[in-house]
């Protein structure tokens, strides 16, 4: 099994509309997986009865969103959110990867951004995560499970706290999008407890989709919102 690790993904470099260096820096986006409960081990997060050993997210594109109340916005005419052209194919359990991983460094012109807003898609690559926005495997009770969504979401990603932005002054900047799995991971430890999931078609894995596999449309629902609420923005490394 894998050890918890985030986001194997597709890095890009971009440029802003500017080439003076006095204007602009650059901001570093990261990824990573959290828990406050529960420690990382070999085989993956455990908790209780539950394993997680692959956790894989497909996102689109990013936007780095400008703050109207900064003075430049209404003066500077760089002064504009910065796009970021994906997908990003994110493999948060990649054994070979660190635990907070680089997915970009993009050079943005100097203002105060407020927001990070992307949309988890529906990969088009081929293979496991064709058709879906995110696919997490593991075990319960010893028995093989999978989520998964082919819904696409719209998050507008802050910090914790709602009064906080973060700033480009002529310096480089790094902003860690982190995912915390302990809510993700207490509910399928609640599910399985009061005997929930089941292997309702007999393939030998429970599975647990915002369609109806197994029967479990609406746990599917209900982990697919965690995963949304659960995912914020940091500016610690």
């Amino acid at each position: 099994m894998k050890r918890l690790s985030i986001l194997g993904l597709l890095a890009i470099m971009a440029s802003s509309c500017s080439d003076n260096a006095s204007t602009d820096g650059n901001v570093t986006l990261k990824a990573s997986a959290v828990s406050a409960t529960n420690m990382t081990s070999a085989t993956g997060r455990i908790a209780s009865s539950v394993v997680i050993t692959d956790f894989k997210i497909n996102i689109g594109n990013i936007k780095l969103e400008t703050d109207v109340e900064d003075d430049r916005y209404d003066t500077d005419s760089l002064h504009d959110d910065v796009k970021l052209t994906g997908p990003f194919l994110l493999d948060i359990l990649d054994p070979n990867k660190t635990l907070s991983q680089i997915i970009t460094t993009v050079n943005v012109p100097n203002a105060k951004y407020e927001e990070i807003k992307f949309k988890f898609e529906k990969s088009i690559q081929p293979g496991e995560m064709e058709g879906k926005t995110f696919l997490i495997k593991g075990t319960i009770d010893g028995k093989n499970f999978v989520v998964w969504s082919g819904k696409d979401a719209e998050l507008e990603m802050d910090f914790a706290d709602p009064t906080k932005d973060f700033t480009v002054n002529s310096s480089d900047v790094t902003l860690n999008i982190k995912i915390q799995l302990d809510a993700l991971i207490a509910k399928l430890t609640s599910l399985a407890s009061q005997n929930l999931l089941h292997d309702t078609d007999g393939d030998g894995i429970i599975e647990i989709s915002t369609d109806n596999d197994d029967g479990h449309h609406d746990f599917g629902e209900q982990i697919k919102d965690l995963l949304e609420h659960e995912t914020h923005l940091d500016d610690k490394d």
